[in-house]
């Protein structure tokens, strides 16, 4: 399984990085969070279709993570953030039956236990709604 880490970091933060290591080592406490078989393209997209009720395949078309140079790491794209901060979606559908739906989709990739899953999501928000003009949520990835 990949290793993935999500982690906020401002454009000069970022270049500061090894990027040949994993960003959470690096950064302030609070700021990477560490979540294996959370790759951007499918697994996050797919929490990203159940908030905001959008088809994976109209997702997949038109969200696009930015690769950034000298590393693997993606920037993920502002509307994925949006989504998980909460501003896109279903306003009446609570957190928890969102990541009940998304646990069904993504059960093969990241098992069955809820908690793990509302770990997952919460980290995910935490690392989303923390994002401002001057800092980006990015993916870092390394095959384990």
């Amino acid at each position: 399984m990949a290793q993935h880490e999500y982690f906020l970091a401002s454009p000069g933060e970022l270049a500061a990085l090894d990027l040949a290591k994993p960003p959470s080592g690096q950064l302030a406490e609070g700021r990477a969070a560490a979540l294996p078989g959370v790759d951007p393209s499918v697994v996050l997209l797919s929490l990203v279709e159940v908030l905001t009720i959008v088809q994976y395949e109209a997702l997949a078309a038109r969200v696009h993570h930015e690769p950034v140079p000298g590393g693997p790491v993606l920037a993920i794209d502002p509307a994925v953030v949006d989504a998980i901060r909460g501003a896109d979606g279903d306003p009446e559908m609570e957190w928890d039956d969102a990541v009940g739906q998304w646990a069904a989709i993504v059960a093969d990739e990241l098992g069955h236990d809820p908690d793990h899953l509302l770990e997952i999501t919460d980290g995910l928000r935490q690392l989303a709604g923390s994002t401002d003009p001057a800092h980006r949520l990015y993916c870092w990835t390394a095959d384990e």
